[in-house]
């Protein structure tokens, strides 16, 4: 996978931060990674889910900063640099089993369940993933995220998107993956892959091919792999990957929606 220019932060609790242009790897988690760490339940856990959201909210439209201050900062130019390093225990491994026990997931619900003025969040499926819930008391990324592995392939599509658009806005490319290994020479090339699937997520009726295809695209993005198409010898989602996503810190720099900074760079 490609490297991306990041204004990244190095973040020094107690002594102040400085931000810094380093070269930053992709970052990604898997679904499941993304789904128990959407919660403070147990001590030292960090809702790093939410955090992600806030973080990717706080440089989108909002009047408010809304990122935690203790594992995130803005920068001069507008970005938001955050560090989850070290991620502490899973803080809504509860939530998410309730989830997959009792079959609540967000995806699935009436758009009556979304009343207008609901916090914007990020978009999968056509449907808005926030960090304020609705009738039900588990997290919204949890019900996104956390649904059964023999469910219905609309919700497991769901899922894969989820996750990887939280991994996309930690690795600088929003809730679209721009310009996340977006390189046409790369077998993986998730930016076109994730529009895709999302906009086949959100249309009812789609066949169980092309559901299944996106499902193992993103879930090889999400683990840290690489999908080859090109090499009929090969397995399609390659795990042996220098560098791999899945292997870097949860240490990253959230930008807007163009993909760029908005204003003048540190000096």
């Amino acid at each position: 996978m490609r490297s991306t220019t990041l204004f990244a932060a190095c973040l020094v609790f107690g002594l102040g931060s400085v931000a810094s242009q380093v070269n930053a790897q992709e970052i990604c988690r898997t679904a499941g990674f993304w789904g128990t760490h959407a919660g403070t339940d147990k001590k030292g856990s960090t809702n790093i889910s939410e955090d992600v959201i806030r973080a990717w909210l706080s440089v989108e439209d909002l009047p408010l900063n809304m990122f935690p201050e203790e594992k995130c900062m803005e920068n001069p130019d507008g970005t938001v640099s955050c560090n989850f390093e070290p991620p502490g225990p899973a803080g809504s491994a509860k939530a998410c089993r309730d989830a997959k026990k009792n079959n609540v997931t967000l995806l699935s619900l009436p758009p009556d369940e979304f009343p207008e003025g609901t916090m914007e969040g990020i978009q999968i499926c056509g449907k808005n993933i926030s960090v304020e819930g609705h009738s039900s008391e588990i997290p919204p990324v949890v019900e996104a995220i956390c649904v059964s592995p023999s469910g219905d392939s609309t919700l497991q599509l769901g899922r894969q998107l989820t996750a990887a658009a939280l991994n996309c806005i930690l690795s600088g490319g929003g809730d679209d993956c721009t310009g996340i290994s977006d390189d046409p020479d790369d077998p993986h090339w998730i930016e076109p892959v994730f529009a895709d699937c999302n906009s086949t997520c959100a249309v009812s009726g789609q066949g169980e091919e092309q559901l299944n295809s996106c499902i193992e695209k993103l879930d090889c993005f999400n683990n840290g792999g690489m999908w080859n198409e090109v090499d009929p010898l090969a397995m399609y989602c390659q795990m042996e990957v220098p560098d791999s996503c899945h292997d870097q810190p949860l240490i990253g720099t959230v930008m807007s929606d163009s993909g760029e900074p908005e204003g003048p760079g540190p000096m």
